[in-house]
């Protein structure tokens, strides 16, 4: 039941921008990791749709955030729930302005 109530998919799919989207109208709270991609493991942390922690490409915060964007191909698992520790941690910044700001640079800076 537990397994029915995440969400597993590939980036060719879903690009990023669409999936984090998804998680923040919905008010989802869980560990979203994406595997297989050309920089390693992508882990963020969400909290009723806020971003509160972001690790990738050996970046934290708004510039994993940022790399993540411009990953194409790759496979996501949004796993349900967060440790005790997640609940009081502050989030990254407003999701829609971290949107926003993520894709700017990548019309800034396509490569």
């Amino acid at each position: 039941e537990d397994y029915a109530s995440g969400m597993i998919g590939k980036l060719e799919e879903i690009p990023p921008e669409a999936l984090f989207q998804t998680l923040n109208v919905n008010a989802k709270t869980g560990i979203l990791t994406i595997t297989q991609l050309s920089k390693g493991t992508a882990r963020f942390s969400m909290r009723q749709g806020a971003l509160i922690k972001a690790s990738y490409a050996g970046k934290k915060g708004k510039a994993a955030f940022y790399e993540i964007l411009r990953e194409n191909e790759g496979r996501f698992k949004f796993t349900p729930g967060l440790p005790p520790e997640d609940f009081d941690v502050p989030e990254i910044g407003y999701f829609m302005k971290l949107l926003m700001e993520g894709m700017q640079r990548i019309d800034e800076h396509p490569s």
